[in-house]
């Protein structure tokens, strides 16, 4: 099979390929929290997710009704939408989904910008090694034979650019000293082969492609940063405030998936996912270890009140985000706050974890 049409079935996720998805139109704001009916007091609350690697638990979760099982005494009812990365953001911000799944870094690049307040519930994961900067193997791959050089990243996200710039950092190269093509993820695996760029950074699953099946050589990625990039469950404060249940659903059915990996249903729930994601099982498993799983509740809540480690990977974020200038004018101080302290913008909030462990 040709390459191109290999990266075209084997690489990426199309947002068709989940068909438990509701890829309905979004419901208006009195509708979603009120039901279509004005006498029927179901809640419908919405969860947008991207079709993402490390994020294939919640689609399975969807394909397998979970999120109905799990609802208390069907006081709400959870929407599930399959979402492009970048418009799940905007219908974020502009609340007609009440959570997603994003990364920390377009979380406060893109949620504090826009003074959203939110609440982070459930830190899903961390990347560990899922994204690199990548050089055709004859490309001298020396700090300083980087200078001036071109490198391709997607445009959806932050995270690409996040990586590159701490490895520029690392060997104190100005930012400015290397040229940025915004592209997309389908087109990335192309223009590295085709050397329209001197270098990409490229994510799961294309970074997998590439170093399985070219000659592309890894620079830096992210084992080198570890817990300064990871994905979390961020939901509209107000939305949590008022139906505290939300985030109880959306844990149990997290969890659930979780708990399924840890025993005799390992495989068998791979299977499922790496189905969803069209990705075959061992390509699927190799990935999915870049993207280490917080799958016990324990261990997420552990994640979450690690103030320490948060306040460390917070300090890197900020110096980023001031550094291409894409904060607002709110003062750090009003960016981020830690479980047991007054909310900030974006809270870390332990209590829904805490009260699955201790209901």
């Amino acid at each position: 099979m040709p390459f191109s049409h290999t990266i075209a079935v084997y690489i990426l996720l199309p947002l068709t390929l989940l068909s438990g998805c509701d890829l309905t139109a979004p419901l208006t704001e009195q509708e979603s929290l009120t039901g279509n009916n004005a006498n029927d007091q179901t809640i419908q609350l919405t969860l947008a997710v991207a079709p993402q690697i490390a994020w294939m638990p919640w689609y399975l979760a969807n394909e397998e009704n979970l999120y109905h099982k799990m609802m208390a005494k069907d006081k709400i009812q959870v929407k599930f939408i399959s979402e492009n990365y970048s418009d799940a953001i905007e219908k974020f911000i502009t609340g007609e989904v009440h959570a997603i799944a994003i990364s920390n870094i377009d979380a406060i690049a893109q949620i504090i910008r826009r003074d959203i307040k939110a609440d982070v519930i459930l830190i899903t994961n961390n990347h560990v090694g899922n994204e690199a900067i990548l050089l055709p193997q004859t490309t001298e791959s020396t700090a300083q034979s980087i200078k001036g050089k071109t490198f391709a990243l997607i445009r959806q996200s932050l995270v690409p650019q996040y990586l590159l710039d701490r490895y520029l950092i690392r060997h104190q190269i100005p930012f400015k000293e290397v040229n940025i093509l915004k592209t997309t993820a389908l087109d990335i695996p192309n223009i590295l082969m085709t050397k329209k760029a001197d270098g990409v950074v490229a994510n799961n699953p294309n970074l997998y492609r590439l170093t399985h099946s070219t000659d592309a050589k890894i620079l830096f990625d992210s084992r080198k940063i570890p817990k300064e990039i990871f994905d979390f469950i961020v939901v509209r404060r107000e939305v949590l405030v008022e139906y505290p249940e939300f985030a109880q659903v959306l844990l149990a059915s997290w969890f659930s998936v979780m708990k399924r990996l840890q025993g005799t249903q390992k495989n068998s729930t791979l299977d499922a996912m790496a189905s969803l994601g069209q990705i075959p099982h061992q390509a699927f498993e190799e990935q999915l270890a870049s993207l280490p799983f917080n799958d016990t509740p324990s261990k997420a809540l552990a994640a979450i009140r690690d103030r320490s480690q948060l306040k460390k990977t917070m300090r890197q974020l900020r110096y980023f985000i001031k550094r291409h200038d894409l904060t607002s004018n709110h003062p750090v101080a009003e960016w981020v706050s830690y479980p047991g302290r007054t909310p900030a913008l974006l809270h870390f909030n332990a209590q829904p974890l805490q009260n699955l462990l201790t209901p």
